[in-house]
């Protein structure tokens, strides 16, 4: 044998050659990790057999229900839904991304103040919101027509909170949040030499703004539209409420109404197809767009005077602020106030038929809790799969536990009835299920967490763990699980807060006798009884304020 091939002796390898080796022979081991990789695949098989059983019915429907809805109301349907859904869109967009340039791009006093208050209607539900705006507006007996009746001796016309732009009028109040806080952030990490440029061009402050400071919050304003027509496909409180029908309205009624599941599948394929669709269009211009920022000398953009338009400018803002978050708030802590006071009511809210107001809350904690528990423990795996081990199999994977978001609370609950009936019959009628629908529906919410928060964590830390003879799971418990857990805490607290406001869900699926805050809010208001409603409300409010509030500060959204 060659002396040059001759293997060198053990004292004459340095430490650096044996650190080197030690660490290509576990990337050669870890190149496709087969346990990580069934784990994720079962997570994503988990979130993706709803989706594919409902459109399997759909598919398999007798060609009389198909008939009958083609000819009566699916076509009305879907331009409602359609309909309904580009408003609010586009008014959430208008709305957010002009406050969000009012609070950190111009002098608008308060800026501070309104910061908050216009993130804050996140915490609010949508149907809570409406129930406030009808019990102020509505055309006979609403509040505001009987105070103006009263001050000037004659009724009065005031707009109907009913139908579409009654609908579409609450609904952007209580989603634009999503585009703001989004925007705000596009707004606060825009380099200042971007418009400096332009304006050296020659651009004026609007062209500028539309040129050069608009196309450069693509992205957040894409990610925001996304968030508000998913949230409008899933949304069935406020369009019941407000009597406009939509496909989720409709489904609700074909399960709870009429117990046709055959019609109520085939409604559910079509909208699961709508937000397959959306989705899909989101991720196609997310992967096609580019946007770059060098992080060098990086200066924050000036801040623009207002002027003579800063008065009507904290008008609107204010009047954004008064009808999303005051007005609420004010009318149920009112509510609330007079159902304290009063002993019949009081009595009626601590108790109804066989379980108390703290039955409900419980029921509200525990299950939003433990749903999003699940949801996190779920996701780490897949975002340990895609993060650490790109490749086309992880992509798909990843790509499938997004599809959960995209499925309103009314389709998980009736893929849900329909597998667990033939599936697992000891889990229907219990609570358990009703946590299996929060987890399918907000999954992908953790799951984004997680990818940002393991994105953050360099793998060289993970591998010098594996070098130093920890094993895998060693090297992710003692090093690469502290440095997430933040992460994991703030998915955790998000799904903790959309799980709280599920309603469309909770009312299908829970046992007799279960009941929580969203749903004794639901049942009260739905019969009149506001001031009843308004405690349960109010504290629901306060309890999604808590974890909204940990996620803002996390995020560093308010200076």
């Amino acid at each position: 044998m060659n002396r040059s091939d001759a293997p060198m002796p053990p004292a004459l390898v340095s430490p650096l050659q044996r650190l080197r080796a030690a660490s290509n022979r576990l990337t050669t081991r870890s190149a496709f990790p087969v346990l990580l990789a069934g784990l994720a695949g079962l997570v994503a098989l988990f979130l993706a057999v709803p989706v594919v059983y409902i459109i399997l019915r759909a598919v398999g429907a007798d060609g009389e229900a198909w008939q009958r809805l083609l000819q009566a109301r699916l076509w009305k349907l879907l331009g409602n839904t359609l309909l309904l859904m580009l408003a609010v869109t586009g008014g959430a967009l208008v709305t957010g991304a002009s406050m969000a340039w009012l609070t950190e791009r111009s002098d608008l006093p308060g800026r501070k103040y309104f910061r908050w208050m216009f993130a804050l209607p996140l915490a609010i539900p949508a149907y809570i919101g409406g129930i406030v705006h009808l019990a102020l507006l509505r055309p006979r007996g609403g509040m505001l027509p009987r105070l103006l009746e009263n001050l000037l001796g004659q009724p009065v016309y005031t707009p109907s909170p009913l139908g579409f732009w009654g609908a579409a009028f609450i609904l952007i109040l209580f989603t634009f949040p999503y585009v703001y806080l989004l925007s705000g952030a596009a707004f606060r990490s825009q380099h200042a030499s971007l418009e400096e440029a332009a304006r050296m061009l020659g651009y004026r402050p609007l062209r500028t703004f539309f040129s050069v400071a608009l196309p450069a919050m693509r992205p957040g304003l894409l990610a925001g539209a996304l968030l508000v027509a998913l949230d409008i496909l899933a949304e069935y409180g406020t369009v019941a409420l407000l009597r406009y029908e939509t496909f989720s309205s409709a489904i609700f009624v074909q399960l709870s109404g009429r117990y046709d599941r055959s019609a109520a599948a085939v409604l559910s394929g079509v909208l699961v197809g709508l937000a397959v669709i959306i989705l899909w269009a989101e991720l196609r211009s997310q992967g096609r767009a580019r946007f770059t920022q060098m992080e060098s000398s990086w200066r924050p953009a000036p801040t623009i005077r207002l002027g003579k338009w800063r008065i009507p400018a904290l008008l609107v803002a204010g009047g954004v602020a008064f009808t999303s978050l005051l007005v609420p708030v004010g009318v149920l802590t009112t509510w609330s106030i007079q159902a304290v006071l009063d002993p019949e009511t009081l009595r009626s809210v601590l108790h109804s038929g066989s379980m108390g107001f703290s039955n409900f809350a419980w029921n509200s904690l525990w299950t939003s809790f433990l749903a999003a528990l699940l949801a996190i423990t779920l996701s780490v795996p897949v975002a340990l799969f895609s993060v650490r081990h790109p490749s086309r199999i992880s992509r798909f994977i990843a790509r499938v536990c997004q599809v959960g978001y995209a499925i309103p609370g009314v389709v998980i609950a009736l893929s849900l009835v329909l597998l667990v009936n033939r599936a697992l019959p000891f889990l229907y009628a219990t609570p358990l299920i009703v946590v299996i629908a929060y987890v399918l529906r907000h999954v992908p919410q953790a799951v984004r967490a997680s990818e940002a928060a393991l994105n953050q964590v360099s793998p060289t830390l993970e591998e010098a763990a594996r070098v130093s003879g920890r094993t895998p799971v060693q090297a992710f418990v003692q090093v690469t699980f502290p440095l997430i857990l933040p992460g994991l805490l703030a998915g955790g607290a998000l799904v903790f807060l959309t799980s709280l406001k599920e309603l469309p869900a909770t009312l299908l699926l829970r046992p007799a006798g279960f009941d929580t805050l969203a749903v004794r809010v639901w049942v009260w208001a739905s019969d009149g009884f506001y001031v009843q409603a308004a405690p349960a409300a109010l504290f629901l409010v306060l309890i999604s304020a808590v974890p909204l509030s940990f996620l803002l500060r996390r995020e560093q959204i308010f200076k």
